[in-house]
């Protein structure tokens, strides 16, 4: 395998600048989505230049030797919540594995097996089953016989929660030995299984001091399920997530072989991962998927399917940091904090976070990968003998061709929509201008007046000089949005967010000038903390018709 530096190296065409050349928007928005995403982003012209370019891409890592076309199968899906459906899919069958494809073809309802990516199906069955104040139980009351070991090198499960097994923070580790390889000896049993966590499982870290990843914990888990339903953890799935969503392929078990569409690889334990069906392990890392079904996991949770706005929310945070600035841990997702152009093009950027997760086993990879400020996901599900090492660059390409894109289509659609002029009909001296503007996020606010009175001193203090160019105004969506009782209109929420034009310099690690502390950026403290800060834009047919100051109780109807 070449090294991560070569074929990272074959990203950097992608995006429009070099690392040297990147710098943070000098605006500081809120962290969230800079514009609407409620469209067709299928037809932005950034989306369908990323679907034009992709397959040269793909070629490019087949030639740098970042991926071998001969031995390796993958199939790669994007989809968006606007289309409910797949907005691109690419498929490529390595020659050595095309006999192992049961039905001759590899498309998107080939299964494969998906490793850890198993472990996002079970917090998502859980929250399902229990909700998410589970996750502040101790395990021990799901799972008594994991109590009263006062060993001080063993795992002292009664300050073990849910939660902190969901999140990683529980310390547990790997599987012992013996419930790895349990197939093997024909001895899978639960009850054994929790006394070796007990008596035998030395902790890796104590509970909640930092996340590792924690196979065994997940293990767990799946007993919780169990205990919570009475049913297998794989019956459980099925009922819990499997069912209510439609997933016709998603089983711990190996699919029959009459009708079946698949990726099989055969060999045994050490050449392959197909048909060792571990139901200890399972909870952890034992599904069979495709990527049909993860687009409808991943739908699902986008549009609060199963579970309530607020928990999904919540259920999608960050729940400990890592040793990297850019990577934090949720339950169970990997959090990528990417760093994106504000617009196509653009050298400056914004954040937005990745919920994302990666799964391996022998033979086989998978890639889960959901951005909410975009309502776009991806998933990768690739086998061949390298498949744990190719999941890397197939994930970070179809990230770096399509998350840019998609920030850059809301761009477009923003400036399509959503810039003009506006004013009171009946009283024209209260106006105000939206703009959307090469390099900075969020919709512009250069002007804004009730009665003639410039109302900008009211977002930011009452006593602030806001006549010159010192300060920076700009409108973000705030998350909420709901239809008019009176016009039937779609109404959006946007927040006020204020800075200084100039800001100081940002830190070295955010590319900036400054030290070691973050005092550029701190709007969070800041937005909602006086008086004018949210408005109501209200949306007919995707464009916006009429602007609502809430403090003023003024509504402004598009003018130009």
């Amino acid at each position: 395998m070449p090294s991560i530096l070569t074929w990272a190296s074959l990203l950097i065409p992608l995006l429009s600048h070099t690392q040297a050349q990147v710098h943070p928007s000098d605006d500081c928005p809120i962290l969230g989505p800079s514009f609407p995403s409620d469209f067709d982003i299928s037809q932005s012209k950034s989306i369908q230049q990323a679907i034009e370019t992709f397959p040269s891409l793909i070629d490019a890592l087949f030639e740098a030797g970042a991926l071998n076309s001969s031995s390796s199968s993958f199939h790669i899906d994007v989809f968006s919540t606007r289309t409910n459906a797949s907005i691109y899919s690419y498929s490529h069958s390595g020659e050595v594995l095309k006999d192992t494809l049961t039905a001759g073809t590899l498309d998107d309802g080939t299964i494969f097996r998906i490793g850890s990516v198993s472990k996002l199906f079970t917090v998502y069955a859980l929250l399902n089953i229990a909700g998410i104040d589970i996750f502040d139980h101790p395990v021990t009351e799901y799972l008594p016989e994991l109590k009263g070991n006062a060993a001080g090198n063993r795992i002292k499960w009664e300050e073990v929660t849910v939660g902190a097994l969901a999140e990683q923070q529980g310390g547990s580790g790997g599987f012992p030995l013996e419930d790895a390889l349990c197939t093997l000896t024909g001895n899978c049993a639960n009850e054994a299984f929790l006394q070796r966590m007990r008596d035998v499982k030395r902790p890796v870290v104590p509970v909640f001091q930092t996340a590792m990843y924690s196979d065994a914990g997940f293990g767990v888990l799946g007993r919780v399920i169990e205990r919570l339903t009475n049913q297998s953890y794989a019956d459980a799935l099925q009922t819990h997530l499997a069912v209510p969503l439609g997933l016709k392929s998603v089983s711990t078990f190996e699919p029959p072989a009459d009708g079946l569409n698949a990726l099989a690889i055969p060999g045994g334990d050490l050449v392959s991962s197909w048909g060792t069906d571990n139901q200890i392990t399972a909870s952890s890392g034992g599904i069979y998927a495709n990527t049909h079904d993860l687009r409808e996991l991943g739908l699902s949770i986008l549009q609060n399917r199963l579970l309530c706005a607020d928990v999904t929310r919540e259920w999608m945070k960050p729940r400990s940091h890592t040793s990297s600035l850019t990577m934090s841990v949720g339950a169970p997702w990997e959090i990528y904090r990417l760093t994106i152009p504000t617009s196509a093009k653009s050298n400056r950027t914004r954040v937005s976070d990745l919920y994302t997760k990666m799964g391996g086993q022998v033979a086989y990879a998978g890639i889960f990968a959901l951005s909410p400020d975009h309502d776009l996901g991806y998933s990768v599900l690739v086998a061949g003998e390298n498949a744990t090492q190719d999941r890397i660059p197939l994930r970070d390409v179809v990230g770096t061709a399509f998350i840019p894109a998609a920030e850059a289509a809301a761009f477009e659609n923003a400036a399509s929509n959503y810039g003009g002029v506006f004013a009171d009909p009946n009283n024209e001296s209260s106006n105000l201008t939206l703009t959307v503007d090469d390099d900075k996020p969020g919709l512009g606010l250069p002007a804004l007046f009730v009665d003639g009175v410039d109302w900008r001193a009211n977002i930011t203090q009452p006593a602030f000089d806001v006549s010159g160019d010192l300060f920076s105004y700009r409108l973000y969506p705030s998350g909420t949005e709901y239809v008019s009782p009176a016009t039937g209109a779609l109404v959006k929420l946007f927040n006020a967010v204020w800075g200084i034009a100039k800001p100081m310099p940002r830190t070295l690690v955010d590319g900036g000038e400054g030290g070691l502390f973050e005092d550029a950026c701190m709007s969070w403290t800041e937005t909602g903390f006086y008086t004018t800060s949210d408005f109501e834009l209200e949306v007919v047919g995707g464009r916006l018709e009429r602007v609502r100051m809430m403090d003023s109780n003024v509504t402004m109807a598009r003018v130009g």
